[in-house]
């Protein structure tokens, strides 16, 4: 539908409502006068029936019909009226303008019957005697009994009133058009007055959606207009406000997402791309400043990605995945995601972290591979010195006290140096594998069984008393010599670091979705400062304690990955003198395992 401006909508109403007036006041002043008119004429012939019935009275009271109608002739041609007289039985005895002999019956004309009647008739109409319109006015002519003698009738033609009243409608017609036009410019001139403000108005806003925020609209002169006026300049100063404030903002914030390392990636609900970061473009070999609205089907390529940026926007809680983007080369690309919520807490998209660790993972793999490769060099010549030491050491070879001691330390710490390369080595394969172990379903209360087994005799030596608490239906995917690595190395350290005639305690338990194994034990206990390290390589919380017990270093961290290899998680409650609790989560149904290098 075609917009129309106010002032076409404005101009046409006021023409209208202006139109109806003038009529209505035309229609009115014409009603008025034409009343006026015909009151005036009414009252000018009703004086003269009574003037000319003063006349006639004494001619009627003796009969004389020559008298008469010579009266009425005489006294019609003076007073320019015409004068009848009709008797009571509707006989013509006098007119001033017909001979009364060969007039018709008037008896049943409307005035002479109310006449007749006693009263003043009044009526209008053509007259076929004159040819023309008339009015009459007839008044009954009464005696001493007050009987009615005669009808005494005057007539005027309405031919001047006619006249008068034509050149009065044209006077008012003339005047009507002269208002009219009058007011129509009037109308123009007020409409114009209304609309040139709002159209200045229009122009400024134009203005401010343009930006032009230092633009202001002068004062009006009416009070609602310069109200209008005042809060569009404050809105303009409030919107320059919020928009160089958003600018600054958005200037910020481009300013740390530029600056960051990783690539950051905005994706809302309908996987369309809200924003992309330099470092993500680089990664993900696009121009991030063309990709804005971009479905990320159409601007990404990486199948692995869309479906990881799926999984995300379909979960509530945060992802992580490691994968492998093969276009011009390859880069290993760790990705972390969560959804994006609004002030509602309603989901509106996801957002995406993706850091390139193609450098890392090269360095991570370096270093795994010279620590297994020394870890192998190392094994054979310690295999070596701890065989020849034990040679020495055996009852065939009778040394002085100071050289079996000096044998016995080099066996000491080269049974310590072959533990340290074991634990690398462990440790090595762990991580070559990279959480892909093999996994089979196993009852765990057998495996912790075997665990306790195992570190029975070190138990023996301190008189410590190890308790196991397991459901018999508990069973899980898992790789089980492994698993059992961890909950010795666990269940040893315990021994270690607790006194003689203390207890160690394991259990298990489902909780919703997990199997959850502790291992507590009476011991040491371990401050809080050291627990977010606990699991670090060659970490130790009491070095000198640590090196006396002949510990490594790495069997908490062996453990750690172990427990990764298995989709779990571990962590460690303690506190000092009262003891540690170690506390394993597995997944009882793990997700399965895929292929990121796509």
């Amino acid at each position: 539908m075609k917009k129309k401006h106010l002032f076409w909508l404005l101009l046409p109403s006021y023409w209208v409502l202006t139109a109806l007036a003038i009529l209505v006041v035309a229609f009115y002043a014409f009603h008025s006068m034409s009343e006026l008119y015909f009151q005036a004429l009414e009252k000018d012939i009703h004086t003269r029936t009574v003037l000319f019935a003063e006349q006639i009275a004494p001619l009627v009271e003796t009969s004389n019909e020559a008298a008469i109608h010579a009266l009425c002739k005489k006294l019609g041609q003076v007073a320019e009226t015409r004068f009848t007289i009709i008797m009571p039985d509707g006989k013509v005895v006098g007119d001033s303008d017909e001979n009364p002999a060969m007039m018709e019956y008037h008896g049943d004309r409307p005035e002479i019957r109310q006449a007749l009647g006693g009263s003043v008739g009044l009526d209008r109409r053509y007259s076929r005697t004159v040819k023309q319109e008339m009015m009459y006015i007839a008044a009954p002519l009464l005696d001493a009994n007050h009987e009615t003698l005669c009808a005494v009738r005057a007539s005027l033609p309405m031919t001047a009133i006619k006249a008068e009243l034509n050149t009065m409608t044209q006077r008012v017609i003339v005047a009507s058009i002269l208002t009219g036009i009058l007011s129509m410019a009037v109308c123009i001139v007020v409409v114009r007055r209304i609309t040139n403000p709002l159209r200045g108005m229009e122009r400024a806003a134009r203005r401010f959606a343009e930006g032009d925020f230092h633009h202001r609209i002068p004062a009006q002169q009416t009070v609602e207009f310069n109200q209008l006026a005042e809060s569009l300049n404050s809105m303009s100063e409030q919107l320059n406000k919020t928009l160089s404030t958003i600018s600054e903002q958005r200037n910020e914030q481009n300013a740390v997402l530029s600056s960051m390392d990783e690539g950051v990636l905005a994706i809302d609900k309908r996987e369309r791309i809200i924003q992309m970061n330099r470092v993500a473009g680089e990664i993900l070999g696009v121009n991030h400043k063309e990709t804005n609205r971009e479905l990320i089907q159409q601007a990404v390529r990486f199948a692995n990605l869309q479906e990881f940026i799926k999984a995300v926007l379909g979960s509530q809680k945060p992802l992580s995945r490691d994968m492998t983007l093969i276009a011009d080369s390859e880069k290993q690309i760790l990705a972390s995601g969560r959804v994006l919520l609004n002030d509602d807490g309603h989901s509106i998209g996801a957002l995406i972290v993706l850091r390139d660790v193609t450098q890392l993972r090269h360095l991570e793999t370096v270093r795994s591979d010279f620590v297994a490769n020394v870890s192998h060099e190392l094994k054979t010549p310690i295999t070596s010195i701890k065989g020849f030491v034990e040679t020495l050491l055996s009852d065939e070879w009778n040394h002085q006290p100071d050289i079996l001691r000096f044998l016995e330390i080099i066996n000491q710490q080269s049974s310590r140096l072959n533990a340290i390369i074991d634990d690398l080595l462990t440790l090595s394969r762990l991580e070559q594998k990279e959480g892909r172990v093999m996994k089979e379903d196993s009852q765990l209360a057998g495996v912790l069984e075997n665990a306790i087994y195992l570190c029975q005799l070190q138990a023996s030596k301190k008189n410590i008393c190890i308790e196991l608490t397991c459901p018999d239906d508990l069973t899980l995917s898992i790789n089980a010599p492994l698993l059992e690595q961890a909950l010795v190395n666990l269940i040893i350290n315990s021994i270690k670091y607790s006194d003689p005639d203390k207890k160690v305690m394991l259990f298990a338990e489902k909780q919703k979705e997990l199997a959850v194994i502790y291992v507590k034990d009476e011991g040491f206990g371990i401050e809080r400062k050291h627990l977010d390290r606990l699991f670090e390589r060659f970490y130790r919380v009491d070095t000198a304690r640590s090196r006396k017990l002949g510990g490594t270093g790495l069997g908490l961290s062996i453990v750690k990955h172990i427990i990764q290899a298995h989709d779990g998680s571990i962590r460690v409650e303690s506190q000092v003198g009262e003891g540690s609790t170690f506390i394993i989560s597995l997944p009882l149904n793990p997700p399965p395992k895929t292929n990121e290098k796509k």
